[in-house]
């Protein structure tokens, strides 16, 4: 495995995602998974003449081939998971303080 192959691996491995089954094998693609509240993060790792990590979400792929442009994306996802499940939360307690006999 590249050593380029194997700092991204880590680096996923490290930011919650989990190596899909078969990653094991020389030849085949590896594919990397984060799920959340909003869904699954897909990443892949490309070798050959394009070598990066590929990012799945919500339907949209983004490619990067530095790690902190990478880190900054990521952390914007966490971070706007974050704001929704706050609005989730505040929405909930305020609906229930609706209801409540005063």
């Amino acid at each position: 495995m590249c050593e380029k192959v194997s700092m991204y691996r880590s680096y996923l491995l490290k930011n919650d995602f989990w190596a899909k089954k078969g990653n094991s094998k020389e030849n085949s693609e590896k594919v990397f998974i984060r799920h959340d509240q909003n869904g699954g993060i897909y990443a892949t790792i490309l070798q050959g003449k394009t070598r990066g990590v590929k990012i799945n979400v919500e339907g949209t792929e983004h490619f990067f081939n530095n790690f902190d442009k990478l880190d900054l994306f990521l952390n914007n996802l966490t971070q706007r998971q974050d704001n929704f499940v706050k609005i989730l939360k505040r929405k909930n307690i305020s609906k229930r303080l609706r209801k409540l006999d005063i």
